[in-house]
């Protein structure tokens, strides 16, 4: 790099911190020396410092103007002479043989020379040669400052976990989508061992162009019923301790376990007898006669056989004529005839015992031939805590909000939930990428599902990768404070620490079975400090609340201060790259999508256009 366009001295050197003293005070943007064109001092830019044979290269971080006059000795400087300019910097590299090198090898020392660079060196800065054999570009925008193209380093990018954070408006979601419309629509990208999957919390990403035109969207909705936009989960793994009690809040110590042995004793039958409608049915015949035969009776157990038979489609108004009678050695049930004649479940009358087992007509308990997995998990469910309670194993008190909660969540997963084989799972495979879209869902869902799908996507990719990783996985979540949140009032204080872990646990470990999560939120002070430490590369737009802005500086080290005063003022569209894949922060200005089929549902409402009055009318 050769340039004899001096404009200053070192002044000062403090590890990498430098003033420089200007020979100059003017601030013009451009120059033009033996031409070529410089570009001006200012906050931001660059200047070349030469020791010897090597140009070490510094950013400018602020400007300050001295005052040398002094009141004893007026006339000591002429006019001129009055005012020097003084510029601080920090040294962030270094030209050898032509070639920009980041990092402090060189230190410069004091009367060192200090020169403006040219355009053409800044672009070698800021968007240096690819290093690649194919030299892939991936632009998504210009330098704010510079108006250089930014070739991104997307092998260095893809591969870590992605942090994108600015408030409403702020251009975040142009920026998210961006990013991964040019990925999966680069013609010399072959994206077929990635798999990418979005959880769209409002439906921004749903349009038929927006991202890719080959994609596979389920626009899930807990309001009706639509059996083709239902999201396919395979068998195994609803029928697994874990999913179930993510699905339905299991409790840790009482609830947890008696899933676990519900779903053990469901693959111990499954085993003998392969047909689910015959095996429900002898259960229930079963647990039906033990209520009324057995040598110890619970009040609860009626109640819940009937929601069984209800269920069923097999109701019994006979059990209307049963009571419960409490007496002196104990409780049993009490059958008033139509005639008033009265049996007691305890009776030791052969008669009146057949009369009653005819009564109770328990060999015709018949079920549909198809039946959900939701009806079977509340059917095995009651039936379970009924030999429980029978048995004296099991405290009805402490299963029975879990039962309440399976009936009440089930509504909403029996709309968007489709419980497949394993075979049936893969049929939407062929797309590389699937859009979930939560935007008609209910406020459960939201926070349940989302954890439910990062559990299992994240488990059989660890199967899939665990001698060899061949395949990467992209979780993208939009509006991630809805999941990743700290504070919240409205769950369990276990609920909340389990999925917590869960993604603590993804962002720790996925790296190294390639799997990585892209997040984007306008609140990351909501989101757990570990989580947000974990992040290797930030693209970060506008903040302004105090608590977003002191957890950016707390977590990101590679910020530098002049950076992170530059984010409450951010234009729109602009955000700060920085971490892992850049050798230092820069500011890019993002391409803004003009299509309106290819942006994401997420532009402010033009009010001039909606409220404009008609000319007819006016």
């Amino acid at each position: 790099m050769n340039s004899n366009f001096e404009v200053g001295v070192i002044w000062a050197v403090n590890g990498n911190q430098v003033i420089i003293k200007m020979n100059s005070i003017t601030s013009d943007f451009t120059y033009f020396y033996n031409g070529e064109e410089y570009e001006g001092i200012r906050n931001g830019g660059y200047l070349s410092i030469t020791r010897g044979h090597i140009d070490i290269i510094c950013q400018i971080e602020s400007e300050e103007i001295k005052d040398n006059y002094q009141k004893e000795s007026k006339n000591k400087y002429k006019e001129n002479e009055r005012y020097e300019k003084f510029v601080y910097a920090r040294c962030i590299g270094f030209f050898e043989n032509e070639k920009f090198n980041f990092g402090i090898k060189y230190s410069p020392i004091i009367y060192n020379t200090v020169k403006m660079i040219s355009s053409n060196t800044i672009k070698a800065i800021l968007s240096p040669k690819k290093k690649e054999k194919n030299e892939i570009e991936f632009v998504i925008g210009k330098d704010l400052q510079y108006g250089l193209k930014i070739d991104l380093p997307w092998n260095k990018i893809f591969n870590t976990h992605i942090g994108i954070f600015g408030n409403t408006g702020s251009g975040k979601s142009n920026t998210l989508t961006n990013l991964y419309k040019i990925l999966l629509n680069h013609k010399k990208l072959n994206l077929e061992n990635s798999k990418f999957v979005f959880i769209d919390f409002n439906g921004e990403y749903t349009g038929d162009k927006v991202l890719c035109n080959n994609k596979v969207i389920y626009e899930l909705n807990t309001r009706h019923d639509n059996e083709q936009k239902k999201f396919p989960i395979k068998s195994s793994s609803f029928w697994d301790e874990e999913v179930l009690s993510i699905l339905f809040h299991a409790t840790e110590k009482t609830q947890k376990p008696f899933l676990k042995n519900l779903i053990e004793r469901r693959a111990k039958y499954f085993k003998e007898n392969p047909n689910i409608k015959e095996n429900l049915e002898s259960y229930i015949k079963k647990i039906y006669s033990n209520i009324f035969n057995g040598t110890n009776p619970k009040k609860e157990t009626l109640d819940l056989i009937k929601k069984v038979l209800k269920k069923a489609n097999n109701p019994r108004t006979i059990l209307e004529r049963f009571k419960w009678f409490s007496g002196s050695e104990g409780g049993c049930f009490i059958y008033i005839g139509e005639d008033m004649k009265t049996i007691y479940s305890n009776t030791k009358d052969r008669q009146e015992r057949i009369y009653l087992n005819s009564v109770l007509d328990v060999e015709n308990i018949k079920l549909e031939e198809k039946i959900s997995p939701f009806d079977e998990l509340e059917i095995r469910t009651i039936l379970d805590l009924i030999s429980g309670v029978l048995s004296n194993f099991i405290q009805y008190e402490y299963v029975h909000p879990l039962l309440s909660r399976i009936e009440s969540v089930s509504i909403s997963l029996k709309k968007i939930i489709n419980i497949v084989e394993e075979d049936a799972s893969n049929k939407n495979n062929s797309s590389s990428l699937e859009v979930i879209s939560l935007k008609n869902c209910n406020q459960e869902i939201k926070k349940m599902f989302p954890i439910l799908l990062a559990k299992e996507y994240f488990r059989e990719h660890k199967i899939k990768t665990e001698k060899e990783v061949k395949n990467t996985f992209h979780l993208i979540i939009d509006e991630a404070h809805n999941i990743l949140s700290q504070q919240s009032n409205r769950e369990a204080e276990s609920w909340k620490d389990y999925r917590l872990e869960l993604f603590e646990e993804i962002i720790k470990e996925g790296r190294k079975f390639g799997f990585f999560l892209t997040v984007a939120s306008q609140r990351p002070a909501d989101i757990s400090e570990t989580i947000m430490s974990q992040f290797h590369n930030f693209f970060i737009h506008r903040l302004i609340n105090e608590k977003d802005l002191r957890l950016i500086d707390n977590v990101i080290s590679t910020l530098d201060r002049s950076s992170k005063q530059l984010i409450p003022v951010l234009p729109q569209g602009a955000c700060i790259v920085t971490g892992t894949a850049f050798d230092f922060p820069q500011i890019i200005q993002v391409d803004k999508i003009e299509n309106r089929e290819e942006r994401p549902n997420s532009d402010d409402i033009d009010l001039e256009e909606l409220w404009e009055k008609n000319e007819e009318i006016k």
